[in-house]
């Protein structure tokens, strides 16, 4: 938020971005016996490898803190004319509507946060894709999981 971090913009492989947000959070994926599925990581993007890392990683930590035992996460990732969109959707009970305004809200915690939460990562993560003239933009329905959208837009509209 303080405009201290300067953001590189560069080619980036999602298969790069995917692999490097996963790998601290295998172990607690299997504690949880959480599957994933990862489409269209032959995609190249632009944007800044370690940040966007980061945002990523606090929305899967997020889907894995929601996520049921033996549950699902799906990660995919498509170019488009307009913006570059990674979609990362868990099978978790979903957002309560009351919380949903709020959850990008830094320390905002929702009637479902873990007690281990503090409520800064998806504020974090927000912050991180706007300030790549992205945005991310979440679905939820309760008892059918959450999907969140990152959006990096290509122009400035």
């Amino acid at each position: 938020d303080a405009g201290v971090a300067k953001l590189r913009q560069e080619k980036v492989k999602v298969s790069t971005l995917i692999e490097n947000a996963l790998k601290p959070l295998i172990i607690p994926m299997e504690i949880k016996d959480i599957t994933y599925t990862v489409a269209g990581i032959e995609e190249i993007l632009t944007c800044d490898l370690k940040w966007t890392t980061e945002a990523v990683i606090n929305i899967l930590r997020n889907c894995i803190e929601h996520a049921p035992e033996h549950g699902k996460i799906e990660i995919a990732a498509k170019d488009n004319p307009i913006y570059f969109e990674i979609r990362i959707s868990d099978n978790g009970p979903g957002i309560d509507k009351e919380d949903l305004p709020h959850i990008f809200t830094r320390f905002y915690r929702g009637k479902n946060v873990s007690p281990d939460s503090i409520g800064i990562g998806l504020a974090m993560a927000r912050s991180i894709i706007k300030e790549q003239n992205g945005d991310i933009v979440v679905e939820s329905r309760e008892g059918k999981g959450t999907t969140f959208f990152i959006r990096l837009y290509k122009t400035v509209v």
